[in-house]
């Protein structure tokens, strides 16, 4: 018989997607309306064939994504309650005997690991190679998805091998001042994957290739040289080998930063449209979103380890989800799960300073480059290569958009009628 604290998991479990689904059919059916898309063909000069483009897109994201969402919960819920994660306790505790607490805790995390790469991989792979290569942004070849997914078994398994054994070392020694240096170790190691994105880690799934002399590297150079922006390279990565989306981003964490063009945005804009594009990336950083970010994430993680450490003395915290009873690496376990729920009430909160964000970057792309009216040119090149749907139902913007919909920005960058 199911214990009535996992029950109560399950039941809030489904509540969370019923609610996901619900905003999903809103947001569609928002979408599909012809009134609302009226605005957005009139104001941003949109075809009606561009529109039915993005809708085509838009409802078979909807469609996989829902019946991915629901699969997947199955999966888990009824793993859940047919005791699966009593099941691979008692497999990581008879292959390995003996008293070794963080071996034990190591091979459970790999056998949960194995579980959750093959359940999502067909999602993964259908929506690469079916959903995206119908409407014509895949430009990835099979081989080079497989491959991909060889590096990113190896990558979990050397950094997040790495960081559980830290953080069970951690659990298993520290006593109840546990939780604080766990807080601080995982922080570290945040930052440490920052530092090395760019230099080992981003190049084991793209090349990247120094931005040749000429107008573009000029001007670039000229706008960070204009906003005090350290720039210590500017590069091109082949994102046209996966898909046909463009962007731009810079890396790095302490000193100097560098700067990433995808070959797509570079190959489908104009010089000014580009260097518009990464006025308003670099926006985020000179007013330090990417800080405050940094911040938010250093509190919220060290909230969510204090939480934990309540919670670690609890037996039935354990017992309820089928474990033998306290240990690290369930406490772990169970716990993520429950802060799953709390993340999804937070989740507004976190969207609405996200877009808050995103409309600052503009206005500060608007400041920094020649003219205004070449990043709503480079906004809507960019919804047009993605065919991304230029408005969305408010409650389903609220929850999910870190980004608001593109008539909300050009709007308030007093974009319309400029064109």
């Amino acid at each position: 018989m199911l214990s009535t604290i996992l029950l109560a998991f399950i039941a809030l479990r489904i509540a969370q997607q019923v609610i996901e689904s619900a905003l999903a059919y809103l947001n569609v059916k928002y979408v599909s309306n012809p009134a609302n898309q009226k605005e957005a063909k009139e104001v941003l000069a949109i075809s009606g064939e561009s529109i039915d483009k993005s809708l085509a897109y838009a409802k078979d994201r909807y469609s996989f994504g829902q019946f991915s969402a629901w699969i997947q919960l199955a999966y888990t819920l009824l793993f859940l309650a047919l005791g699966g994660l009593g099941y691979v306790e008692r497999f990581a505790l008879e292959a390995i005997p003996g008293d070794h607490p963080l071996l034990h805790g190591l091979a459970v995390f790999a056998i949960l690991g194995v579980l959750s790469f093959v359940t999502e991989l067909p999602f993964g792979y259908y929506h690469t190679f079916v959903i995206e290569e119908r409407h014509g942004f895949n430009r990835q070849t099979k081989k080079g998805f497989w491959l991909d997914q060889v590096k990113n078994v190896g990558l979990a398994v050397v950094l997040g091998g790495i960081l559980l054994t830290v953080l069970l070392s951690i659990m298993n020694r520290m006593g109840s001042s546990w939780w604080w240096i766990a807080w601080l170790a995982v922080f570290g190691f945040s930052l440490m994957t920052a530092w090395l994105y760019p230099t080992l880690l981003a190049p084991l799934f793209n090349k990247f290739s120094p931005l040749d002399e000429g107008d573009l590297k000029a001007e670039i150079f000229l706008l960070a040289q204009k906003i005090e922006f350290q720039a210590e390279g500017i590069s091109i990565m082949d994102a046209s080998t996966r898909s046909s989306h463009g962007n731009a981003y810079f890396t790095g964490v302490f000193g100097k930063k560098r700067i990433v063009l995808f070959d797509t945005l570079v190959k489908s804009m104009s010089l000014q449209e580009v260097v518009a594009v990464l006025a308003h990336e670099l926006g985020h950083f000179k007013l330090h979103h990417v800080r405050w970010g940094l911040i938010r994430g250093f509190f919220t993680t060290g909230l969510m380890f204090y939480a934990l450490s309540l919670c670690l003395s609890l037996e039935s915290f354990y017992q309820s989800f089928g474990l033998a009873g306290i240990s690290n690496y369930g406490a772990l376990i169970v716990f993520s799960m429950w802060f799953g729920l709390v993340g999804f009430l937070i989740q507004p909160f976190s969207s609405l300073i996200s877009r808050r964000h995103e409309f600052q970057a503009d206005a500060f792309a608007l400041q920094n480059i020649a003219e205004g009216k070449t990043l709503g040119d480079a906004l809507l090149k960019l919804r047009e290569t993605s065919h991304s749907m230029p408005i969305s139902h408010p409650w389903y913007s609220a929850f999910y958009h870190s980004h608001p919909p593109l008539l909300e920005r050009l709007k308030a960058m007093n974009y319309i009628g400029g064109r």
